[in-house]
């Protein structure tokens, strides 16, 4: 990797990754310089991700220790890196062409026309097709070259692709020029030094990892998206235009994601299971159904499913009601969708439910006007 001394980073014949733009102004008065350098915004973004995993922000803890990373710094590591990659595609010359700043070494002189394809695919095909031969750039494991290469195949799509729409796959274009090329390398090499505890687990490359992997990166691809929008919010990440050492800017940009976080919505906390008269205060005696889920075992790990069936009167929507809280408080589950049947009954549970339910099953909610009352062609309270 080019080291980028001052005297290179003056040299108007040597195009270094501090060349290349990543967000502009596009008219907006504040926000910061002219426009924010393409390795910055990749920061920017990749902090937030770094910072959502270590707060657990979405589950995304969750779905890495699923995953085999249980150490939460060596998951919002790989995260981080992972994110890095997610505009490799603005390397690209017919992408830096679309706004030219004079101080940056990118000419008018040098545009020429290009197939408008999109960044997304762009990144895509410069990792096929360029950076997934370069080995230096990819992360510790047990595995083989090739079978790294291969998991991290199946994490590319996730990352470079945008606003929840993969990219598309080419074989042929023209977009990038070998200084492009070079740039983004050596970028993706300095931030390498950035995540030093990551290491790709090796079951990954096993059916059961690649199913997984295919699996969970559906949930883990709608976090990449907050990360690039939130990380693109010049309220938190103004724009910088100046070159700086990377380690600094990378301190700075999670100091910045803090503050930025600040807009995700606060995980509410579980309130314990302490009794069916939390939720129903007038069941003094419960149905064998609902006394059945009181006592089910719910301690065995992986997902559950549960069928609860009688007849009319049997107490089936408390019952429901009781066993999600339990299934909540035991940390088996985060929440829950309350369906009833389109008449008034069922469309007095939902009502009654909807202002209270969320009181009862989580802490630091307050209850509703009108708790407790009764649905006006219901003999009783709900």
């Amino acid at each position: 990797m080019r080291k980028y001394p001052l005297s290179l980073l003056k040299d108007k014949n040597i195009v270094t990754f501090f060349d290349f733009w990543g967000k502009t102004r596009r008219g907006e008065k504040d926000g910061g310089d002219d426009y924010h350098l393409l390795c910055w915004h990749s920061l920017d973004v990749a902090a937030m991700g770094y910072l959502m995993v270590k707060r657990n922000c979405f589950g995304l803890a969750d779905y890495f220790r699923q995953l085999g990373i249980s150490d939460k710094e060596q998951a919002a590591q790989f995260f981080a890196w992972l994110l890095c990659w997610h505009d490799i595609g603005k390397f690209a010359r017919s992408f830096q062409q679309l706004y030219l700043p004079p101080e940056l070494k990118i000419q008018e002189s040098a545009r020429k026309n290009y197939e408008k394809i999109s960044h997304s695919t762009l990144g895509y095909w410069l990792w096929n097709h360029y950076l997934s031969e370069c080995q230096e750039l990819l992360p510790s494991s047990s595995l083989s070259p090739r079978k790294l290469r291969r998991v991290i195949e199946m994490w590319m799509p996730v990352t470079t692709g945008h606003h929840g729409r993969p990219p598309d796959r080419m074989d042929e274009l023209d977009n990038f020029l070998p200084e492009d090329k070079a740039a983004a390398r050596d970028f993706l090499l300095a931030i390498k030094a950035l995540f030093p505890r990551i290491e790709i687990p090796a079951f990954w490359d096993d059916d059961e990892g690649i199913e997984l992997i295919k699996h969970l990166s559906w949930y883990i691809s709608a976090t990449v998206v907050l990360a690039d929008w939130t990380g693109s919010s010049t309220r938190f990440f103004p724009r910088v235009a100046q070159a700086m050492d990377i380690k600094h800017y990378w301190q700075k940009a999670l100091v910045q994601a803090q503050n930025a976080l600040t807009v995700f919505p606060p995980k509410a906390e579980t309130a314990p299971f302490t009794g069916i008269n939390t939720l129903f205060p007038f069941i003094e005696n419960p149905t064998p159904l609902q006394q059945k889920v009181l006592d089910l075992d719910i301690s065995q790990p992986g997902p559950q499913l549960f069928i609860l069936e009688d007849v009319t009167g049997a107490g089936k929507t408390e019952a429901a009601l009781i066993l999600a809280h339990r299934l909540i408080a035991a940390g088996k589950a985060q929440g829950l969708f309350f369906w009833s049947a389109n008449n008034g009954n069922g469309q007095c549970h939902v009502r009654s439910a909807g202002q209270n339910l969320a009181f009862f099953l989580f802490a630091r909610i307050s209850p509703q006007p009108g708790a407790g009352t009764q649905c006006p062609h219901i003999n009783g309270p709900l």
